[in-house]
């Protein structure tokens, strides 16, 4: 969808001077060095952004963090759009982030949506990504029991339909305003069986992936279909034999943001699994914490409440 490639669509809408003057700088050294590399797979050169905090080589394995950008991105823009976050949490606790950049600034999540080269040639960004996964486990010292996935807008479409289909190959993963595509909900036979945990990031405002379900939509272009968030909580919980939902508010520490956080707590999931939904009442299509890329009245307001970068890495060590 096209919002979400969040630089370079921000400075398409009419806002470009207002778009160099506000796009956020990097926040610390820590978000500048990401380092770029090519990676083949199938005969497409891709690029990849690496963080690593390690100055040195270390024995010792580590956790990898695969973040996928949004629609139109490139390999950094979820680094301007969470003001770096990541990499500083990386740089805290030592693990490995990478992220990958989609064809033509797109993912082949699933929906079939025919303007986006990567799903009209069918690229095999599942097969992709689990080559990268390898690789990244081979040579950086990655911990192949904690490899997780962050996915924004189609990012985290891209992320639901990886983990549904490459289930053995992520512990646990953050889906960041994007509901899962209809088409792979249908087509549940395709997915591994083994148990996964998943947090799931949505607010009830967006007008872009909407809350119910449905078309998902920019202007009057229509973006392929995704289940209600609420069904997409439920795939997972299903897939993880949970018994029961535990609901509490988060505490409003910004209460002039105008949102508030729902969290709705899976129990008794197996194999110890967690599967989470933060229901971001009165947000947008954005990022918690994150850059008000565009205006409110296009893409709604950001919460303030949670910062979706820290919420996903403590999920993730929560599983460990």
């Amino acid at each position: 969808m096209r919002p979400v490639g969040f630089t370079a669509i921000a400075c398409l809408v009419t806002l470009v001077a207002a778009c160099k003057s506000s796009a956020p700088a990097k926040q610390a050294d820590d978000a500048r060095e990401v380092k770029s590399y090519v990676f083949k797979h199938e005969g497409i050169v891709r690029d990849v952004g690496i963080f690593d905090p390690r100055k040195a080589s270390e024995a010792s394995i580590r956790p990898l963090v695969v973040v996928l950008h949004g629609g139109l991105g490139a390999d950094d823009d979820t680094v301007t759009l969470s003001f770096g976050k990541l990499n500083a949490l990386a740089a805290d606790d030592d693990f490995l982030v990478a992220y990958p950049s989609g064809i033509g600034g797109h993912w082949n999540d699933g929906r079939n949506v025919g303007a986006y080269v990567a799903q009209r040639e069918r690229v095999n960004d599942v097969g992709f990504l689990v080559k990268l996964v390898e690789e990244l486990v081979e040579k950086r010292r990655v911990d192949p029991r904690a490899v997780f996935f962050v996915g924004v807008s189609d990012g985290a479409m891209m992320t639901h339909r990886f983990a549904c289909e490459r289930t053995g190959t992520l512990r646990a993963f953050a889906a960041v305003i994007g509901s899962m595509p209809y088409n792979v909900a249908r087509r549940r036979s395709r997915c591994g069986r083994e148990p996964i945990s998943a947090l799931i990031i949505n607010g009830t405002e967006d007008p872009i992936v909407p809350w119910d379900g449905g078309a998902v939509q920019f202007e009057d272009e229509k973006l392929g279909r995704v289940i209600p968030v609420e069904r997409t909580f439920g795939f997972w919980t299903r897939h993880n034999g949970c018994k029961d939902v535990a609901v509490s508010m988060i505490p409003d520490f910004v209460p002039e943001d105008g949102t508030r956080i729902e969290r709705r707590k899976a129990l008794e999931c197996r194999a110890g699994t967690k599967v989470e939904l933060f229901v971001v009442q009165g947000a947008g299509h954005t990022w918690p914490s994150g850059w008000q890329y565009l205006p409110k009245n296009m893409v709604g307001p950001t919460s303030r409440d949670i910062d979706a970068a820290v919420a996903a890495w403590r999920f993730f060590q929560s599983t460990l």
